[in-house]
């Protein structure tokens, strides 16, 4: 069927459809309330105008749950029967052939570098790299050898301090013994040749607490989601089936879903599942940082 065609007769169903909604004193308004589409969208399928609409499948959708919504499932099987009619082929770029002299000798000119020039290039930069070290170790710049840096605090701690090994005069003028001398009996004597400092970088960290996080996947089809933290609205479109988005959760979240049975939610680490795998229309839900979640009595998203 001609494109013409096809158009006239999707912009007459759109028009069917749109007698039955205002028959049954339905407004644009009360649909996008039960299924989350656009009004852009609604008013596109009445119109019979489809441009500026996601993919096919889609579309499919929209117009099933639009007609679920209107009572006029009669109009489905024409509205999916057009939609799935081929529009006209769209002509083909003109072949190399018809392009300009100058342009076909352009694309005759690029070669691209062959693997033997490759492999040449990094071979002779490996060469280079190990002749570079050779040469650093030969003339003392550069050495095989680490240091480990506790046995340098130890060796340091070994050394005599300055006036430790002499004799330290008292105050009347009698020679108190040095701090190396032997402790009286009975009581325990400290070696420091035997302590070593163990440098802060060493210590083992405290564990880190996680941060309160939400995670959504759409695991069961696409859905719809508006998503707040806080008074901040920071998701707003359709996840696609396989896609998973997640945020860390500095103040309650409020999540509308337009299908509450599509996806899987995980909260700080536990997974809850599909918030209503029976759901037909959009709902929404709470999720607080400490792990306390539950239903909306009504779906936030439409500040």
């Amino acid at each position: 069927m001609p494109s013409s065609s096809r158009e006239e007769r999707l912009k007459e169903l759109g028009r069917m459809a749109m007698e039955r909604r205002e028959s049954a004193n339905i407004s644009l308004d009360d649909i996008y309330d039960k299924t989350r589409l656009r009004l852009e969208y609604l008013r596109g399928i009445e119109h019979g105008n489809y441009k500026g609409f996601p993919d096919l499948v889609y579309i499919r959708g929209f117009v099933r749950t639009y007609l679920n919504v209107i009572g006029a499932d009669d109009l489905k099987a024409d509205f999916l029967e057009q939609l799935g009619r081929e529009r006209d082929p769209v002509p083909e770029a003109p072949p190399a052939a018809i392009l300009s002299d100058g342009a076909s000798k352009a694309a005759k000119g690029f070669k691209p570098a062959s693997h033997f020039q490759l492999f040449a290039v990094l071979f002779l930069a490996l060469v280079g790299a190990v002749c570079y070290v050779w040469y650093s170790v030969e003339n003392g710049q550069m050495s095989w050898q680490q240091t480990d840096p506790i046995a340098s605090v130890r060796a340091k701690e070994r050394e005599p301090r300055n006036g430790a090994e002499a004799r330290e005069p008292s105050r009347n003028g009698a020679a108190l013994p040095a701090a190396s001398d032997a402790s009286a009996p009975g009581e325990a004597s400290l070696d420091s040749s035997t302590m070593s400092i163990i440098p802060p970088s060493a210590l083992p960290k405290p564990a880190e607490t996680p941060k309160p996080h939400l995670r959504v996947e759409a695991v069961r089809d696409d859905v719809w989601m508006r998503v707040y933290i806080g008074d901040e609205r920071v998701f707003d479109r359709t996840l696609k089936m396989g896609s998973a988005v997640s945020w860390d959760l500095t103040a309650r979240a409020r999540v509308t879903y337009g299908r509450p049975g599509a996806p899987d939610v995980s909260l700080n680490g536990k997974n809850l599942g599909a918030p209503n795998p029976s759901a037909k229309v959009s709902e929404g839900y709470f999720y607080d940082p400490d792990g306390t979640y539950g239903r909306q009595e009504k779906p936030k998203g439409q500040e």
